[in-house]
């Protein structure tokens, strides 16, 4: 699971982050390197040890690297890490390539952590892209395989995902679908925030 960052921490970021290193960050929040810089990153803030570009202003590439964060803090690693491999390759800047070397192992290794946490729970990844606000991906990783129609968890979050997005009547096939494969997920329907609209639309409340 992603870290999901407190106030404190981000307080702590600011006032102590050009002081220590990137590992000592990291363990000092109990979470790998990778977070940290990208949180880093999103902060506008750098470590003891982090590339500090200095020309940045006059290069062409600028504009690139910042879609490339923008990306990657969305946690849209894969089109960060295009871009930035992108930059790394054709910037004319030592600082600016070894930033947008820097910050594409950040996404590689998320990557790799996304494949391995779908790999061994494609549940989880799925709730997290949803957390993240990826649906379209979430959707996929409920569909593949066929998992919704045969898996009660993945049928309800993916009514839960058409219900976020006002697909009342895909919500309602799925979550009927979710009731019969798993007779119990019809009470946590019930009082589940997800589907309080639903709830109230008069050709869905017989579902509730």
């Amino acid at each position: 699971m992603p870290k999901r960052w407190k106030k404190t921490d981000v307080t702590y970021l600011r006032r102590y982050a050009k002081k220590k290193r990137v590992s000592e960050l990291a363990e000092r929040f109990g979470t790998d390197a990778s977070a940290v810089q990208a949180k880093l990153a999103e902060l506008g803030l750098t470590a003891l040890d982090s590339v500090v570009p200095t020309a940045l202003e006059q290069s062409p590439s600028v504009d690139e690297l910042q879609k490339g964060l923008k990306a990657l803090h969305e946690g849209k690693w894969r089109q960060a890490a295009t871009i930035f491999e992108s930059v790394a390759g054709t910037a004319q800047q030592t600082e600016l390539v070894a930033t947008a070397r820097r910050y594409l192992e950040v996404c590689r290794d998320q990557m790799a952590r996304k494949r391995k946490v779908e790999e061994t729970d494609p549940y989880l990844m799925a709730v997290v892209e949803r957390n993240r606000g990826n649906p379209d991906e979430a959707h996929a990783i409920c569909a593949a395989g066929g998992r919704r129609s045969k898996d009660p968890r993945f049928a309800y979050l993916a009514a839960a995902l058409f219900a976020e997005q006002e697909e009342y009547d895909e919500a309602a096939r799925f979550l009927e679908l979710a009731f019969e494969l798993d007779p119990a997920t019809r009470v946590h329907a019930q009082l589940d925030s997800d589907f309080e609209r639903m709830r109230a639309l008069p050709e869905h409340a017989e579902l509730f």
